[in-house]
């Protein structure tokens, strides 16, 4: 009588515990390859992004250069004028008020008669 092949047997407990490790050790393999590769990605993108500011720091340099008046002595002048202009102004207001008031009419009307309309 011919014997009936056996049963495959049930890996035993050591050979499932050396294809968890091997599992384990080819996880961490694949994720140190994926962390490998995004940092050299990082690394990349940060020297690209250095050399843009390095272009644009000697862009803003080369421009600041070619500028009649340096930017802050500009703005201080802006200032100064804006300041004066609302003086200026304030007193005009204020004279075209007095105006209004011995005609006995609204400022609107003044304002209009010298060609001020409310947008100016």
């Amino acid at each position: 009588m011919a014997s009936q092949p056996s049963p495959p047997s049930a890996p035993s407990s050591e050979d499932a515990k050396l294809s968890a490790k091997e599992i384990k050790y080819r996880s961490e393999m694949i994720m140190a390859h994926d962390r490998s590769k995004l940092q050299d990605s990082l690394i990349t993108q940060i020297s690209t992004l250095e050399s843009q500011l390095e272009s644009l720091n000697s862009q803003v340099s080369s421009t600041t250069e070619k500028l009649e008046n340096p930017p802050k002595a500009t703005i201080k002048q802006h200032i100064k004028l804006l300041h004066d202009f609302n003086e200026i102004r304030d007193v005009g207001l204020h004279l075209i008020g007095m105006i209004a008031d011995e005609r006995g009419v609204g400022l609107k009307e003044v304002l209009g008669e010298f060609g001020v309309t409310e947008k100016d």
